[in-house]
């Protein structure tokens, strides 16, 4: 058996995802590792050389890719920041001054791309390693179809029915102005850190930041006019896992709103199945909602600078209230079969799913395999003392917090709290596998509190 790493960043974002790729690939001659960032580091440094399936190759992912590959393992990556999204080609290019450099191309084995668009750029921008760059799609899509998604989240679009009839509203907003000023500070630092990127374009991006938050701000408008006009609806909001839950709230903490809903427990697939309408801006979910059929409407403020439009040019859109009132009386989706053209000329949506184009790529990576009984002590011992190190320091912790009355720590955009709620739990992991009707075929072993390996429970003694 060969070993695949996968590494988790923001669990609502990939989770769900990496495991349906496990289980669409889990009678494959392989072992997997997911985890979050802290498991992920153990697990490459004690469990062996494998391949290492990651969400990017930044043009500062340098020494980490070095890490990586110096340990012996394959490097590949499919990105998960939207690139495909990108609203035309000149900005994907310069998306890419960010997203790549060409010391990282060249160190990596392969690069997987959401569709055609990413897959023309990447090829366009790096002409000697067209060889690396693979159109496979992306397991997100997998999610997307029906026979998948009322597998998966049959519990949660039961449970979210019960708020119908309701509008859903994806948030990819700055909603703050603190975070506003952070984000205009990390432009910034980018630039004198990447040559690349000119005067012109930070200007661009610091103005795109601006205009998120105007865009947070007039959503907030439309969310307030909406409870009048929609007295028997309820409006669902789920937050960007980056994004402050708070800042919403505290938008509608008045008894008028009562029929607003600041709700982010559950995959975006089982609000998006649930709903009666998706209101989006700029967001892969309003792709999503059109390719599960779903009635689906983009609402922008005017003149606003983005880099990803093409998620608004997939369904119905505006910037005035009147047209978006009219669409969302009426009963049915505005040229659906355009929309859903448009989309799959861009993405790479076959018969066969994505997670199962990716896994024939990787196969053809030649690695050597692990000794099984090498590798199972390894995981029994160092995962038993991971789970133990990381529950007791959990537990102080919490020990600490409660003698102390210490405050937790404000949240940052990208502190690990908000990208990873609850961390990575077992039982997460085993409800899903039994929704898809896999669960008794397969081990899962602790490596720590959020790490695990996944495998087929069978006889391993030929591996030995």
């Amino acid at each position: 058996m060969k070993l695949i790493y996968i590494p988790i960043e923001i669990k609502a974002r990939e989770l769900t995802s990496k495991l349906l790729f496990i289980s669409e690939n889990i009678n494959e001659n392989f072992v997997y590792f997911i985890g979050d960032k802290k498991s992920s580091i153990r697990a490459t440094s004690l469990l062996g050389e494998g391949i290492y399936f990651y969400k990017s190759i930044n043009y500062n992912d340098t020494n980490h890719i070095l890490r990586i590959k110096n340990k012996g393992n394959a490097y590949i990556s499919l990105d998960e920041e939207g690139g495909a999204t990108q609203s035309n080609t000149s900005s994907f290019q310069s998306y890419l001054n960010y997203r790549s450099n060409l010391k990282n191309v060249s160190l990596v084995n392969k690069i997987f791309t959401w569709g055609n668009f990413d897959y023309k750029g990447w090829n366009k921008k790096y002409k000697n390693h067209t060889n690396k760059i693979i159109k496979t799609g992306s397991p997100r899509f997998d999610i997307w179809r029906k026979e998948i998604y009322s597998k998966i989240f049959k519990d949660e679009i039961l449970h979210l029915k019960k708020y119908s009839p309701f509008f859903f509203i994806p948030s990819t907003f700055i909603s703050s102005y603190s975070w506003l000023q952070k984000e205009i500070s990390n432009e910034k630092k980018m630039k004198r850190n990447n040559n690349k990127l000119t005067y012109g374009y930070l200007k661009k991006r610091i103005k795109a930041r601006k205009d998120s938050h105007k865009n947070f701000l007039a959503f907030v408008n439309l969310i307030k006019k909406l409870t009048k006009d929609f007295p028997k609806y309820k409006i669902l909001i789920k937050p960007h896992p980056t994004e402050n839950v708070l800042d919403w709230k505290k938008k509608f903490k008045e008894k008028k709103y009562s029929n607003v809903l600041i709700d982010n427990k559950y995959d975006l697939t089982a609000y998006i199945a649930a709903s009666n309408c998706v209101i989006f801006s700029e967001s892969t979910a309003g792709i999503q909602s059109i390719i599960m059929g779903k009635k689906a409407i983009s609402y922008n403020l005017k003149n606003n600078v983005t880099f990803r439009n093409f998620a608004n040019k997939c369904a119905p859109q505006t910037s005035n209230y009147d047209f978006l009132l009219k669409y969302l009386n009426e009963n049915y989706n505005y040229e659906k079969l355009k929309y859903k053209k448009k989309i799959k000329d861009r993405f790479y949506i076959t018969k066969k799913t994505s997670s199962k184009i990716i896994m024939q790529n990787i196969k053809k990576i030649k690695m050597k395999p692990v000794n099984f009984r090498v590798f199972n002590f390894k995981v029994n011992f160092f995962g038993s003392y991971f789970l133990i190190k990381d529950n007791l320091k959990f537990f102080l912790m919490r020990v600490n917090q409660i003698i102390f009355k210490t405050k937790p720590k404000i949240e940052s955009r990208f502190s690990y709290s908000l990208k990873m709620p609850g961390g990575i739990k077992r039982d997460e992991i085993e409800q899903i596998f039994k929704n898809l009707k896999i669960d008794k075929k397969i081990k899962i072993k602790n490596f720590g509190k959020d790490g695990y390996i996944i495998y087929k429970d069978i006889d391993q003694k030929k591996y030995y």
